[in-house]
Order: structure tokens, then sequence, then C-alpha cells
């Protein structure tokens, strides 16, 4: 060790190198054992090995070497530096005799750090995937196909039912666990691998629990894991996951699909799937009847195709407002083209099929025919029209004939004709009412309204109302009052609805309240419209009727409701014309025996008209 180019060699070396004399005092040392154990300022030469290496002495160190061996590898030894640190090496340590007689070691020094952090890496991440694949109940086995032998883990003895301790042939207990009509699928994944026909391999097969009761769903997915050197698969692995509960979603979701097929094609009203871009994706046998085309013809093209052009738009703007989420669906009544020219009604409905994110993707129309529907009902109305029309005008007839009658004097008439006169006279008014309620029920039906709106003083309109209305103040013994400090306020109306709707409240005021009392008209402006109420005193409305108060043809189920008469039209057209007039319409009942009807009417024109 004396010549120089040896020596010279020895410092320059990268590899970090010791030399060790007999004492264990560091004799030698390179710079890059100096860099390994940050010792650049007063150098490793002089120190003792034990400083530096967890060994207690140079013949504790020395006894890694086994004879007749002069030399070991220490794989891995836990290093100090000269500030303190550690750092953990592998150390090739090698022993000989210098001229002098005295025992020397070399040591060659390698940081493994990288190496150790590396695996420290690798088993946390094996203890994260052994505690995921432990939490997740997958069962993990391997088989070697050499020695036809089975290693299976804890999890995957659990899943099959069968003990920790049972040492019991595995494969015959698995094939005993198989139901029987599955064995060939459950092996045909290992058959594949263990061919060479696949890398991987799966299959979904039933086991019974270990009492042989209940049946449950596994999945098995198999991997080639080794080779021979001739390329033959030796070992495959494989995990066994329990898919019972997914098996019984996919089952309940394949009975609910048949359900639904089921209920779609033989429903007797049309059912229909619709894209996005308006094509027919999918319709039951009822469209196809009612359309008069094939299914492959009907799915060949759109519904805009099928529609009829006055009632496109319609549809459109409704079907583009679902799919903006402005609505949930829509109903509408619209015209389509049969094959043979005819034109059929339908009443649509409407409602987004949406994706996970809520977000269309298809449309589900129901269309019922309603031609027949729509024809009767026309055939009604013009019936409606006709009889009413033939009543009205007789009937005008006769109450003027009746009135001529009770204003002669020429030859008065006795007390007994005189009370029939009243009597028929009466009847007459209430029958003339019943086909006026009639008539305008039946417009408001079919949309046969006509609306003139105009600017118009609140007060007078009102104040004209009472007046007019006085006989049935008079007739059931109460007075109307009305109440209102803004005589100029302004409102838009058609005259002669507002006139219908005061009279249709006050007469029904009238009606129910108690003899002798008022009946109060108040009129409240408001920032965008004016309220008008009418107020009695009497029996309060019963709790069961309210709901369907301003529904047609619906009166209290009271003596004292069908003793004074009705035809319940009143309401419901007066509902009609307060709405249709841009306005709102309520009631209030309390326990007081204070009812109160009220409705709005705006204060700027309407934006829309309608036409007759």
């Amino acid at each position: 060790m004396t010549d120089t180019p040896i020596l010279d060699a020895f410092e320059h070396m990268r590899l970090p190198l010791l030399i060790v004399g007999p004492r264990g005092t560091i004799r030698r040392a390179n710079e890059a054992a100096n860099e390994l154990f940050a010792c650049h300022d007063t150098g490793l030469p002089g120190r003792k090995i034990t400083e530096l290496l967890p060994v207690a002495s140079i013949d504790e160190l020395h006894a890694y070497i086994e004879p007749p061996a002069c030399e070991a590898v220490i794989k891995q030894m836990v290093a100090q530096t000269c500030c303190g640190a550690t750092v953990p090496l592998v150390v090739h340590m090698t022993a000989w005799t210098d001229p002098s007689g005295d025992l020397n070691h070399t040591l060659a020094l390698r940081d493994i750090s990288d190496e150790v952090q590396a695996d420290l890496v690798s088993q946390a991440e094996l203890l994260r995937a052994n505690s995921a694949i432990t939490g997740a109940r997958i069962g993990v086995f391997e088989y070697n196909a050499v020695d036809d032998t089975v290693i299976v883990s804890d999890v995957w003895r659990e899943l099959l039912g069968l003990e920790r301790d049972d040492t019991q042939d595995l494969q015959l207990r698995w094939r005993a666990r198989v139901h029987p009509d599955d064995l060939a699928a459950a092996l045909r994944p290992v058959d594949l691998c263990l061919s060479g026909a696949a890398a991987r391999a799966s299959s979904e097969h039933r086991y019974h629990s270990g009492d042989g009761g209940q049946w449950r769903w596994f999945r098995s997915d198999i991997s080639v894991a080794k080779r021979d050197a001739k390329g033959a698969v030796t070992r495959v692995v494989g995990a066994l996951t329990d898919i019972t509960e997914r098996k019984a979603i996919e089952n309940d979701l394949r009975k609910s699909e048949e359900r639904f097929k089921s209920a779609f094609d033989s429903a007797t009203t049309g059912k229909a799937i619709v894209g996005l871009d308006g094509r027919w994706l999918r319709i039951n046998p009822a469209i196809s009847a009612m359309l008069g085309y094939t299914e492959e013809e009907i799915l060949s093209t759109n519904f805009q195709a099928l529609t009829h052009p006055d009632d496109l738009d319609v549809d459109l703007d409704n079907l583009k407002r679902l799919t903006a989420g402005e609505i949930e669906n829509y109903q509408i009544e619209k015209r389509y083209l049969r094959r043979d020219g005819e034109v059929v009604w339908g009443l649509l409905s409407v409602v987004a099929i949406k994706d996970s994110e809520g977000r269309p993707e298809q449309y589900l129309s129901q269309i019922v025919d309603i031609t027949e529907q729509r024809r009767l009902t026309e055939l009604k109305s013009e019936f409606v029209a006709t009889v009413s029309h033939e009543l009205r005008t007789p009937l005008t007839s006769v109450l003027g004939a009746l009135s001529l009658l009770s204003f002669m004097d020429s030859e008065p008439l006795s007390d007994e004709a005189q009370r029939l006169l009243y009597i028929a006279q009466e009847n007459g008014k209430r029958l003339h009412t019943l086909v006026n309620d009639i008539l305008d029920f039946e417009k408001f039906s079919v949309g046969r309204v006509h609306f003139a709106f105009s600017q118009h003083k609140v007060q007078r309109l009102v104040e004209e109302a009472i007046m007019t209305n006085m006989n049935s103040a008079d007739k059931y013994n109460v007075r109307f009052n009305s109440i209102g400090e803004d005589r100029e306020a302004l409102c838009y109306v058609d005259a002669r609805r507002f006139q219908q709707v005061m009279t249709n409240l006050l007469e029904n005021a009238a009606k129910f309240a108690a003899e002798g009392s008022e009946v109060d008209v108040r009129i409240e402006p408001q920032p965008t419209e004016i309220r008008i109420s009418v107020t009695n005193s009497g029996d309060a409305i019963p709790s069961e009727f309210r709901d369907k108060i301003f529904k047609p043809f619906s009166q209290a189920e009271s003596s004292t409701t069908r003793e004074r008469g009705g035809t319940g039209l009143g309401l419901n057209i007066t509902k009609q014309i307060v709405e249709k007039s841009g306005g709102r319409i309520g009631f209030d009942s309390g326990k007081d025996g204070k009812t109160t009807f009220w409705f709005t009417v705006p204060r700027k024109e309407p934006s829309a008209m309608l036409q007759d």
C-alpha cells in the first residue's frame, strides 16, 4: 500500500473507501469517504471506526467474515456522519495482512439512502394495496401449474365460508362451492390464461355459502403471473369479488326495463321517445295506428314533418323552454297529419329524459287521440249555442210581455194574479240568467270571448254596479256600502265585463249575507293594480268547499245554498274574466262570519287582447 500510483488511485476513486488498522483506527480515507461522512475539514484518518459504524469493536466488525472467506458484504448498516446524521450503507469488507503481520480491513461503502427510501415507499404502497384489497373484500389467490398447488388469502377463505385453519384440498372445496351450472364458466378464465390464449380473463358465477343455502354471485379476474424459459405459463393469480348486490341491481333494472317496454308497447295511447333534434327514436304501435304510417316510416322522419304547420311554432316554443329548464313538462293540443291526408287532433304531453348531470338527452312523449272528443265538443258547443239562442229569444219576449202586464192600470189584476205575475217574472229572470251563464261559460270554454279594454275610473264603475244591483239588496234585505277615498283612480278594463264581475260578486254577497246587514265594497289602489273587495257578514264558507269554489257547477251542499238557487257557474265565469283581464281573484272567509271576495284590475293597459 506504499506505492504512489496505488495511493493516487485510492484517493481519486469515486467509491467511498476506508482502510482500518488492527486497532480499529481509520488509517486512510479517500475524498469520497470524507464527503460521505461530512468530514471535509478534519478528515477521517485517526478516527475510530466505531464512531462511524454501529459496532463496538474491530473484532465485532471482523466477525461478519465467515472463514475461510476473507471478505463479506454487509447489506444494510446504518452509519453516523461526523455531523451526527445517519446514512444507510452497504459495506463490502475485505481483510488483509500488511508486511508487519497486522490485520487490516478495507471497506468499500455504498450509500443506499435512495434505495431505502424507495423501499419504504414501495412497502407503504404495498401496505395500502393490501389494506385496500382487504377493505374492499377482494379475495386473492395464486395457482402454481407446475406443482398444481393453490395459495389463497384470508379474505378468499372468508368469501367462500372456509375456516382459516381448514387444510383440506382447496381446489376440491372450491369446486364444491361453485354452482353446477356455472362450473365450466368459472374454470374457463384459468384455462385461457394457462393455455396462453389470453393474458387476462374473467367470469361471473355463483357460489353457495358454507351451509349450502344461499347462492351468491362472484366475479373472478385471472391474469398470468409467471412464465418459464420457453414462455409457458407456470403461475396465474386471481381476484375474487362478491357482486351479489350488483347482480340484484342489474336484475331489478332488467325487470324495470321489461315492465317499461311492456307498458310502452301495449299502451292504447301513443308513446314515443324523441331525440333532441326531433327525430323519432322509438314509438309504440298505437302511434302507427293513429297516424297510419308503419313504424319504419315514422322512425325515418321527425315530429316536425308530421305536425300541422299551424301548430308547429307553439310546439317548438314549448320544447325550447323545456330544454332550457324553464318548465318541467308541457301539454298542448295539436294537429298531426295522417298518411291519408286527414288531420288528427292529439293531446301531447312531453317530459325531458335527463342524464346524470341533469341535461336533457331525450324526450318522452305521450299522444292521446282526441279527434272524436274535439268533434263532439264542437257539436256540443253548437248545440248549446243553438238551444240557448232559441231559449233566449222567446224568453226575452215573454219577460217583456210580463213586464208590460205588471204596469197595466186600465185593467187591474187581482192580488192572486199579481202574485202569479210576480212569480213568473222572477222565474223568467232566473231562467234568463241561467241561459246567459251557460252561453258565457261555453264561450270561455272554447276561447271565443272578446274583450274591449279601455281606461275608466274605478269608483264610477263600482257605483254603477251598486245602483244596477239595488234590486238584489232589496230582495235579501241588505245594504250595499261603497268605501273608497281615491275617486280619480284609473284602470284598464272591459266595462261590460267589469259590470258582470261586480254583479256576480254583489248578488253572491247579498244572497249569503245576514238579513239587515251591510255589504261593504272597498276600493284600494296599489302601485300596479287596484284591489276591489266585496265583504258580507253571514255564514262562513265551509272548509271542504273552499278548494272548489271557483270550479264550474260547484255549490256548497247546504240547504241555504239550495234554497237560494244558482247555477254554480257565476264564480267560475268571474274568475275567467278577471284573469283574462290581467288581474287576480281570491277570497277570505273567517270564523267571525265575514267573507270577502276580492279581485284586481290593472292600472296599465293589458299587453294582450283576446279576440274572437
